[in-house]
């Protein structure tokens, strides 16, 4: 353990050195030439480097697959980008969303931009969202990954060397998460080591875990605020996602905290953007109104969704507050209430205390049948209502269930199994005819 953190406080130092270096390279935003922009020879290198590791990206990474909600994340981009750097024929913005629970974002230097549902999930109304995406496009449009990988060969660092140094980190940070009993934590950290690192996906390290250092990450935020003022977006909304980014819902870890560790620290830019924006006060303008029922259609089933993925990791407390959420945008969604009844069910499963858990089960119970209610086709729930009603000894209900779901979901891995428990309650005379 000694050994593990005395390695990991000398990757830290050196990363941190190497980062220091990074900032030190100028040079003009792509936007400041216009429709006469010209990528430089290294420059068209590094995006031929950056769309093969995307194409990696996409072969391990699942997309969340929603068309409407791409084309609206593009929209937003669209209004985000200024003028000049619409000109440009080079670079255009292309949003993809990765199923992912994390809090992330991040981009190519071609102009790729990546969200997690974890990320988008979390925003409240389009001006946090555009807060996200503006600052990504910051950093495409002011060129980072070259100033980085610039810097780094003027300062006769590796370019790998981050990489090389986050491994080590990640290596730590994930012994620590076991030896803690932290396991979904290790699982995590795991994962995107192996795919990131592991699959030679340099950059997306760099621009997803690593970021480009304080100062480069402080331009991209106020590039960002910059870019929302310009398009009439509240900027005073743009702290808020940082406090956003700081919430833990009651989890005993966080693993944003691990994955965003290289920015800035979150309460310096919650301050950082609250001083930009009173200094700025003279010079903004009037938000200008927007159709926010659009973000509520295109995200609703995103917060749901990711609601699913923190269930599967068990962070409970967040996934109940991304289901209150969502409940409240789809007071008649059958998928809402499922997952309401799972959560309920895992709460059952660890309560405290019997009479606890019983109110628990009988809420998730309550949850389930409302699923069936506005989907009578909803196979999982009719499974999850008969394992409940069997607990309760209720078995003309249990039979009835588990009879449903093995004809809605014939070849599912577990049919068989259910179709034993139906063997076994008519054995026993307790399956209605």
């Amino acid at each position: 353990m000694i050994a593990r953190k005395a390695t990991r406080g000398l990757a830290l130092v050196t990363l941190v050195a190497f980062l220091a270096a990074c900032a030190t390279t100028s040079l003009p935003p792509i936007s400041a030439s216009g429709a006469a922009f010209e990528p430089e020879r290294d420059e068209r290198a590094l995006w031929r480097q950056s769309r093969e590791e995307e194409r990696k990206l996409l072969g391990e990474f699942k997309v969340y697959a929603d068309p409407l909600l791409e084309d609206y994340l593009d929209r937003v981009a669209a209004r985000l980008t200024p003028a000049e750097m619409a000109a440009n024929p080079e670079v255009r913005y292309r949003v993809t969303v990765l199923e992912n629970p994390t809090l992330n974002a991040f981009a190519y230097p071609h102009g790729s931009l990546y969200v997690h549902t974890g990320m988008l999930s979390r925003t409240e109304n389009e001006d946090q969202l555009a807060t996200v995406l503006g600052h990504e496009m910051t950093h495409v449009e002011n060129r980072h990954m070259l100033r980085y990988r610039r810097a780094a060969r003027n300062r006769q660092y590796g370019f790998l060397a981050a990489a090389v140094v986050g491994a080590v980190i990640l290596a730590g940070e994930q012994g620590e998460a076991w030896e803690e009993g932290d396991y979904s934590r290790a699982a995590q950290i795991g994962v995107l080591s192996d795919l990131l690192l592991g699959l030679g996906l340099k950059l997306a390290f760099i621009a997803a875990v690593n970021g480009y250092g304080r100062d480069l990450e402080r331009e991209a935020d106020e590039g960002g605020f910059e870019k929302l003022r310009a398009a009439g977006y509240d900027v005073d909304e743009a702290p808020r996602i940082y406090e956003i980014l700081s919430e833990d819902h009651g989890e005993q870890s966080k693993l944003e905290g691990f994955f965003f560790g290289s920015h800035p620290r979150l309460s310096e830019r919650i301050e950082s953007a609250k001083s930009w924006i009173a200094s700025e006060a003279a010079a903004s303008t009037a938000s200008e109104p927007h159709d926010r029922s659009e973000f509520i259609r295109r995200l609703r089933p995103v917060i749901r969704d990711d609601a699913r993925m923190n269930l599967e990791l068990g962070r409970l407390g967040l996934a109940e507050a991304q289901l209150d959420r969502a409940l409240e945008m789809m007071p008649e969604d059958s998928e809402t209430h499922f997952l309401i009844g799972r959560l309920r069910a895992q709460r059952a499963a660890t309560a405290p205390s019997s009479h606890d858990g019983d109110a628990f089960e009988s809420d998730a119970l309550a949850a389930f049948q409302r699923a069936i209610e506005l989907d009578a086709d909803h196979a999982l729930a009719h499974r999850e209502l008969g394992l409940i009603a069997y607990r309760q000894q209720d078995f003309a209900t249990a039979c009835r269930q588990f009879r449903r779901y093995t004809e809605l979901e014939p070849k599912a891995d577990d049919a068989q199994r259910m179709r034993d428990y139906v063997r076994e309650l008519e054995r026993d005379g307790h399956c209605p005819d």
